[in-house]
């Protein structure tokens, strides 16, 4: 299973998109990945890639996402993004 659990949140005014920062487990994450969001465990929605940058010198990996409005509350530091199978 691929999972990117939160590390930390970035909103930029000027971007349309949240921008996920956290350790990557499992395969690689491709742009246009459906990805599930698990918010303690239970699944609140849907989150789309649309951009990715990888940090090799600390093993992170930043994603900007798509998300619904009813989904924005849960993509905070601890949840996971899951990949949809």
């Amino acid at each position: 299973m691929t999972r990117l659990t939160i590390e930390r949140v970035h909103r930029l005014s000027s971007r349309p998109w949240l921008f996920v920062t956290g350790q990557l487990e499992g395969d690689a994450l491709r742009i246009g990945d459906e990805l599930t969001v698990l918010d303690g465990g239970t699944p609140s929605g849907l989150a789309v890639v649309r951009s990715i940058e990888l940090h090799a010198a600390t093993s992170k990996t930043t994603v900007a996402v798509d998300v619904d409005v009813d989904v924005v509350d849960s993509i905070r530091e601890g949840a996971v993004l899951a990949r949809v199978s």
